[in-house]
């Protein structure tokens, strides 16, 4: 077989430019200053005196020489007609020789090839004549190098069928029978692998499930993912439909709200203050008395009585200029904190033994007139017995405040 001539790349003709330094130095041995504006006019006339040059050359000359351009196209044109002499070279080649066949196409894998050569042997696959070692090798194809067929096959049980009829087309958005069984479908893949937004099997899933994640769509899906105590993906979700351009602006401070919920329940404490501190930089998503109940109880049960009390600052706390002018100029986010928030104070002081702190929470009940439950007497005494500080006199002290609201 013949060699394959390169092909040439020719650079394209050097345009004419006027030297500029010649002109300048012309113009100050006449004496005159070379401004910019004398500088424009003189190259224009030099560029076209060098086309009125070339004009009668060309003139003069009956068979001008080949311009770089069409040189490169001879040169193109050369190889395509030794690459088509080539071509038929080899067709004869191939058609002369019987024996010998060509299989597939040059732009598919090789596992193709190989399970097309051997789903296509009939002689060997029909009735009595299948041979076992052909399959056991189609069983190691499928097992190593084809695991790509199935990679997006997905089993549901469905009363009427997940595909439909066989002349059906199948849409991926479409496959479920209603927004329920896609959310419910896409909370068990999401809890039985705990993949994450680092992992790509994480965008594939949320892809599929064919959903467009409003914030109703959200609010079940990361409840579905708190129930089943799956708090990593219900932080993945939230983390990438808000990652997303188009829903940068349409946050939800109820999705969060409930996500803190779902961190508070699996004792996350860390988890729930970085949302926190997330909803506090986004006027949008800023807090309200729910978000504050729920970051409060979590802290609660991890015992964090200092970040406790920096909450019931931030609540008294107007937020930043830059948060404020974004919203109207009647909001008022300001709060005081209510008897979840100091039960939870309560709770904080169990495990750090703060005696101390049940007076406190007493006074601050009394001083803005809310009445104390059950829980608030029932955590109190709780301090009280693992403290083991004054015992009953303690306890004779609290009560004697005159607690009932005024």
């Amino acid at each position: 077989m013949e060699t394959q001539p390169v092909p040439l790349h020719l650079s394209a003709p050097k345009q004419f430019e006027p030297n500029i330094d010649k002109i300048k130095h012309k113009l100050l041995q006449n004496g005159v200053f070379p401004t910019p504006k004398i500088l424009r006019n003189i190259s224009k006339k030099e560029f076209q005196k060098h086309k009125r040059k070339l004009a009668k050359i060309e003139s003069q000359n009956p068979n001008p020489p080949l311009t770089d351009s069409q040189q490169q196209a001879l040169a193109e044109e050369e190889h395509f007609q030794t690459l088509k002499r080539e071509y038929k070279h080899f067709t004869r080649a191939i058609t002369a020789n019987k024996d010998s066949q060509l299989i597939g196409n040059p732009w598919e894998r090789i596992e193709r090839l190989k399970f097309r050569e051997l789903a296509s042997g009939s002689k060997e696959f029909v009735g009595d004549n299948l041979k076992r070692e052909n399959l056991r090798e189609l069983k190691h194809m499928f097992e190593e190098d084809l695991n790509w067929v199935l990679d997006n096959d997905i089993q549901v049980d469905d009363d009427h069928g997940s595909l439909g009829g066989e002349n059906r087309e199948w849409d991926p958005a479409k496959r479920w029978r209603n927004e329920a069984e896609a959310i419910r479908v896409l909370v068990d893949r999401l809890s039985e692998r705990e993949v994450t937004v680092k992992n790509w099997k994480f965008v594939r899933i949320m892809k599929q499930s064919g959903l467009q994640f409003t914030e109703g769509q959200l609010l079940k899906i990361v409840e579905g993912l708190g129930r089943k105590g799956s708090w990593r993906p219900a932080m993945s979700v939230v983390e990438w439909i808000y990652g997303r351009k188009d829903q940068r602006n349409l946050k939800s401070r109820f999705v969060y709200t409930k996500l803190l919920a779902i961190l508070g329940k699996a004792r996350r404490p860390q988890e729930a203050r970085d949302i926190f501190n997330l909803m506090l930089e986004d006027c949008n998503i800023y807090p309200d008395m729910a978000a504050y109940r729920s970051a409060a109880v979590t802290l609660g049960q991890a015992g964090l009585l200092k970040e406790l009390l920096n909450l019931i600052e931030l609540m008294r706390q107007k937020p930043s200029k830059r948060i404020k002018n974004m919203r109207s100029r009647n909001w008022d986010p300001v709060l005081e904190p209510d008897l979840v928030v100091y039960n939870a104070i309560l709770n904080a002081c169990v495990p750090s033994h703060q005696w101390k702190g049940v007076f406190w929470v007493f006074k601050q009940l009394r001083k803005n007139s809310l009445k104390p439950n059950g829980a608030t007497y029932g955590l109190a005494m709780e301090v009280n017995t693992e403290s083991d500080v004054y015992g009953y006199v303690m306890f004779q002290a609290l009560f004697s405040l005159n607690l009932e609201p005024r």
